[in-house]
């Protein structure tokens, strides 16, 4: 057998397969009921004072369904890096503060805390007398 067309078998019997894609991270974008909200520690009466049909999440906009009507929604900003991860929303046009939130997402699960125009949580929970809100969201099934 030749010796060069031997060695170039050789490489190509070696070369190492072609690996799979790491899997994609899990993601925030998607339709999502709101579960529960707390403030203080306490269920905050949200949803009954203003019902939630859904939530609308996609790359850049967190959008709130209410009544079958979608708000103008809020330019969305993620941080995943971030330990905790975090998650910015700014109404267009800078009307009015934006929020800094924080939020874990698990699964189906995702909890969002946040201080309207206040500073950001560093902590996944809603402290008892705290002005944290903390709200806990379900993916919704297609």
């Amino acid at each position: 057998m030749n010796p060069t067309l031997f060695a170039g078998l050789a490489c190509i019997a070696s070369a190492p397969g072609l690996k799979e894609p790491p899997p994609k991270p899990p993601s925030v974008e998607g339709e999502w009921s709101v579960e529960s909200s707390l403030m203080g520690g306490k269920p905050d009466g949200l949803l009954e004072k203003n019902p939630i049909d859904k939530i609308v999440i996609t790359t850049e906009k967190w959008v709130v369904v209410r009544g079958g009507i979608d708000s103008i929604g809020a330019n969305l900003v993620l941080d995943p890096k971030q330990n905790p991860p975090h998650l910015d929303l700014n109404m267009p046009g800078g009307m009015g503060p934006g929020t800094k939130a924080i939020y874990k997402l698990d699964g189906d699960s995702l909890v969002v805390c946040y201080v309207t125009g206040g500073e950001r949580p560093t902590k996944i929970e809603s402290p008892p007398d705290s002005n944290v809100r903390m709200m806990t969201l379900k993916r919704l099934k297609k």
